[in-house]
């Protein structure tokens, strides 16, 4: 079979076989079972339709049913405001900042309009980027590896979904949509070393992305964008016929003013926030950094947390791993011993021997992964939390495809016939078998974040019924944020009923600055938004009128947790520790959520009667 010319050098492509290896002596060569075209449209096909499934779902069972709470109804706030109001930077973070920038709004926007503002089309929307990014990964593996390396890479991406689950995928938060886009950008970096000048700027609009949805990226991504920037230079260097240079320098300089391009009109809007507000969100991003309030981790974690997955039963491979009960990565308590790495090394030889579709530098990128990963984590301020650290699968998983691309390439050397006839076919089916679990789940996925999901819908149906009329702009508060959760969401529901609602100028962060309350005499009512063990405590205090609850239990199960958890506490006060102290606390925890996903087990809103109206005031 005739390969695609991923020198750069315009030269005439070279036969080279699409199983990697060498090819079978002229009239022994084994007719496959599988031509090589309609197998690799068959995996990508297979692959793709678990997306496909799980957007139909979303749309035919949850529909306009679905209400989001905390940072996705934070999300759909922004989404909603682009095109309307000022959109110039990213999610809320835990400082007192925001994340680099609005991308993530502005690609989910057109499917929101689309689909006349339904909140699942965020979840849809995620399902578009993250089927991008494994279609964009298996396309770029066809083109530099083959056939073979395309089956391999959509396996590799297939365990990883059917391990992280259908809720995963479909999810717009921005700590987990950065995820798969992260593998492409990898893939991306790898293809420049190969000539493929066209890959610098899909590279430069991917790092964007990954970097403006989550802060953790600005350190993550642009290191590709330069090894790749440096590939695409060296393999013109390398190339020995002048007219194959010239052209070769040609591609690498519109590559390079096309990636400038979309580097400029992707970092606009934040540079737009910065000449407009002071401090503004980057110099705060920077000094949070400078100056932070936490320790961040040593680079011997950063280790622990980036070999993790190349240990144990490889857990892309197999089942996720609970995090510890402090929500940190379950490595920081025990790394197992990276085994993975090892068989690597040895892929490794046999890929830097034969060097087939740019092996090497394939190797040299996952080996670079590995290191810019480990100083991310080592960089973390803080917990390292273990939702923030699904990237770490990728560099792992892209590891296994190199391992599988080495072992093709001895099979195909070895047992050419066999491998013809077998390996093709085998791997397809594999991934008809995953496309078949992943479509199962996607199909049986249900409402994202039920539990919260469900919470809200019965809090937002009692306010709307409770909420007095008021005479003036309605003022959401949190009660020190320890409604936060439920506050985001309440304030988004009331928003798009068209009632009049803003929060004080201390969330502007969250909510945006143009959802923050003026004149303190336009306010009519106040609602206090709590929940868990907050919600006796605001209760208490004079003036409060409860108009909504929901709780996952009834009262009495409820108390009776409470009492198992206080017992827990006093021991751990006083020093009567036990080995499955965490998971007992998990258990409870479990429990008073009701089984759900709910991270509340109980929430309320108030009236806040002790506020003067402003009809009131001006009386």
């Amino acid at each position: 079979m005739t390969a695609t010319d991923t020198s750069g050098s315009g030269e005439a492509p070279s036969e080279v076989p699409d199983d990697g290896g060498p090819a079978a002596p002229e009239g022994d060569d084994p007719a496959p079972l599988l031509d090589d075209r309609l197998a690799g449209r068959l995996a990508l096909g297979v692959t793709m339709v678990p997306f496909v499934v799980a957007a139909v779902a979303l749309l035919v069972t949850v529909g306009g049913d679905y209400q989001p709470v905390s940072d996705h109804a934070l999300t759909e706030m922004q989404v909603r405001s682009v095109g309307r109001d000022e959109v110039l930077v990213g999610l809320y973070s835990r400082g007192d900042w925001n994340h680099p920038g609005p991308a993530l709004f502005y690609v989910l926007a057109p499917l929101y309009w689309l689909t006349g503002g339904l909140s699942v089309s965020l979840n849809i929307g995620a399902l578009v980027i993250n089927g991008a990014a494994v279609a964009g990964m298996g396309l770029v593996a066809r083109r530099l590896g083959g056939t073979p390396l395309m089956l391999l890479t959509l396996l590799g991406c297939a365990l990883l979904m059917r391990m992280l689950g259908a809720d995963f995928v479909q999810d717009p938060w921005n700590c987990f949509i950065t995820t798969l886009p992260f593998g492409l950008l990898i893939y991306l970096a790898w293809a420049q070393w190969r000539g493929e000048a066209w890959a610098f700027p899909a590279a430069v609009a991917v790092a964007t992305f990954l970097a403006q949805v989550h802060v953790g990226f600005l350190a993550l991504a642009t290191p590709f964008v330069g090894w790749g920037a440096l590939g695409l230079v060296v393999t013109t260097a390398r190339e020995s016929d002048p007219p194959a240079r010239a052209a070769a320098v040609r591609r690498g300089v519109r590559a390079g003013l096309v990636g400038l391009g979309v580097a400029a009109v992707g970092w606009l809007p934040p540079a737009i926030e910065a000449l407009r507000h002071s401090p503004s969100n980057a110099g705060s991003i920077l000094r949070w950094f400078r100056h932070p309030e936490e320790d961040a981790q040593s680079l011997g974690e950063g280790w622990q947390v980036m070999s993790g997955p190349f240990g144990g039963s490889i857990e892309w491979l197999s089942v996720k791993r609970d995090f510890t009960f402090l929500g940190e990565s379950p490595y920081l308590a025990g790394s197992p011993l990276p085994w993975l790495l090892v068989v690597l090394v040895a892929a490794g030889v046999v890929l830097w021997r034969r060097d087939p579709g740019g092996a090497r530098a394939l190797l040299a990128t996952i080996v670079l992964s590995l290191a810019v990963g480990v100083v991310a984590v080592a960089r973390t301020v803080g917990p390292a939390f273990d939702y923030r650290l699904r990237w770490t699968f990728i560099p792992a998983m892209i590891a296994g495809v190199a391992i599988g691309w080495a072992g093709w390439i001895v099979v195909a050397e070895r047992w050419p016939r066999t491998a013809a006839r077998l390996l093709v076919p085998g791997a397809v089916a594999a991934l008809t078998v995953l496309g078949g679990v992943n479509v199962v789940t996607a199909a049986t996925a249900g409402t994202p974040q039920d539990g919260d999901a469900d919470s809200m819908a019965a809090l937002t149906s009692q306010v709307l019924d409770e909420l007095p009329d008021p005479d003036g702009t309605i003022l959401i508060t949190d009660a020190f944020h320890s409604g936060a959760w439920h506050a985001r969401g309440l304030f988004l529901q009331l928003e798009r009923r068209g009632i009049d609602v803003a929060v004080e100028p201390s969330r502007a962060d969250e909510y945006g600055r143009h959802r923050v309350m003026g004149d303190r005499a336009d306010i009519g009512t106040v609602l206090v938004v709590t929940m868990d063990d907050s919600v006796e405590e605001v209760a208490s205090r004079p003036g409060m009128r409860l108009i909504a609850e929901w709780a996952a239990l009834p009262e009495d199960e409820m108390r009776d947790l409470l009492e198992q958890r206080a017992e827990i506490d006093a021991a751990v006060a006083a020093g009567r520790l036990d080995g499955d102290i965490d998971d007992r606390r998990r258990e409870i925890a479990e429990a008073l959520s009701g089984g759900t996903d709910s991270l509340a087990y109980r929430a309320a809103v108030f009236v806040d009667e002790t506020f003067v109206p402003s009809d009131a005031a001006a009386g």
